[in-house]
């Protein structure tokens, strides 16, 4: 029987604690509106979505007539933008790549390359580089199809053989100190 009192206070005080923390109704208008479900009317004017001043002095020029390039101008103008440079010279290095890995086994080639090692001196081994970058470039332009690959590799060959220069280095005669007597 305690058990029931004490559930019945608990929830009288919490009853009234709902009552006391919700907020009081709204006081009815007066007239009920017909149909709940429906939206009272607004009265907005309508707004012209875009709204431009006229301009003080009217166009008078002709509309420009659109120019629309060639094909082949286009092609032209990329190929000579930095990324239609780009695209090409990553074309040519490939190509180049290409003919490196396949003229590189061919064995005149390797014969070259093994002579460079046989070399005494510093002069004598720039000599025989020399010798082993015209033959290996030769062989590359023989495999090589395009004019423009042909071209590209006479540019490589040409910065192989010139990087082998040594424009400081002037050879002098060794002086032998005269002996004394």
């Amino acid at each position: 029987m305690m058990k029931f009192h004490v559930l019945a206070i608990t929830t009288l005080v919490c009853a009234n604690l709902a009552a006391a923390q919700e907020p009081p109704l709204p006081s009815s208008t007066g007239t009920p509106s017909p149909n709940p479900s429906a939206r009272p009317e607004l009265n907005i004017p309508d707004i012209p979505m875009t709204v431009e001043p006229s301009p003080l002095v009217p166009n008078t020029s002709p509309a420009p007539k659109k120019n629309v390039p060639s094909l082949t101008e286009l092609d032209t103008a990329f190929q000579h933008s930095s990324l239609g440079a780009a695209v090409e010279e990553q074309r040519l290095h490939l190509e180049w790549r290409k003919l490196k890995t396949r003229a590189s086994l061919d064995p005149e080639v390797v014969a070259a390359k093994k002579e460079i090692n046989s070399a005494r001196t510093d002069q004598d081994k720039r000599e025989r580089m020399r010798a082993y970058y015209k033959i290996f470039y030769a062989r590359m332009q023989a495999l090589a199809e395009a004019p423009d690959v042909k071209g590209y590799l006479e540019q490589k060959k040409n910065e192989a053989i010139n990087g082998l220069a040594q424009p400081h280095v002037h050879p002098e005669p060794t002086a032998h100190p005269k002996p004394t007597p």
